[in-house]
Order: C-alpha cells, then structure tokens, then sequence
C-alpha cells in the first residue's frame, strides 16, 4: 500500500510541473537559452515565451537576432519566423513568439546584419535546438 501512495505521489508531482524548453542538442532540460557574438547577446526567457536582443558596444552598429523554426511533419526544412535588432538607444529590446513543441529552434544572432540561415559565419553565433 505505501509503494502505491508512493508511486501516486510522484506522478502527481511530476505531472504538476509546467511546460518547459528542452534543449534537444543537450542532456536535460532548460527554462532559458543565450547566445552571444562580439558586441551583443541574445536570450529565450521561457516564462512568456520572450525573446530578449541587447547590443552590448556603442560602436553605432546594431546587433541583429533571428529565430528559425523546422517542423517535425512539414519537410520544407528550416524556416525564419521572427527577426529583432537592437541598437542605438539605451536598454536591451524585447519581442515574443509563441514557442510549441510540433518541432525545433534555433535562435542566431548576428552583428551588422539580419541572420538569413541557422549556419552563421563570422560575425554570427547559433543556439542548440530547442522547444516547449
């Protein structure tokens, strides 16, 4: 009987839990991601599903982020869903994007330009995957 209540009470904890982003290119689980290049940082605040740009240079350039999403049923391959910069003023900028879990992301964020791929070259850095 104490093996039953036990049991029980795991699965109700367990089940109690809110969804959260699963870093699929990683061991376990992550509630926000970061990356970063020379002059800026990008960050997944997984509480509202908010995408946060900061350009950390005031060299007059603006630091560019995008994120690409590549469904599990469609086989069209990566697509860019959402851009945001940040640049020129004082503060970080702010934008939200409704993550699921019917497939992958990556967030890529560049410097001087709007990332066009998940492959970024010098100025650019990429995320692991990651989903709801």
């Amino acid at each position: 009987m104490a093996t039953v209540g036990a049991a029980t009470a795991t699965m109700l904890v367990a089940s109690a839990y809110p969804a959260i982003a699963v870093q699929t290119d990683d061991v376990g689980t992550m509630a926000n991601k970061s990356v970063a290049v020379d002059g800026g940082k990008m960050t997944f605040i997984d509480d509202g599903d908010i995408f946060e740009i900061c350009d950390t240079w005031a060299n007059g350039e603006s630091v560019y982020g995008a994120l690409f999403y590549n469904s599990y049923v469609s086989t069209d391959g990566w697509k860019r869903v959402m851009t945001t910069e940040d640049g020129g003023d004082a503060g970080c900028d702010r934008k939200g994007h409704n993550i699921g879990n019917g497939g992958e992301y990556i967030m890529v964020i560049c410097g001087g330009k709007y990332p066009t791929g998940i492959i970024g070259d010098v100025y650019c850095d990429g995320s692991g995957s990651f989903n709801e």
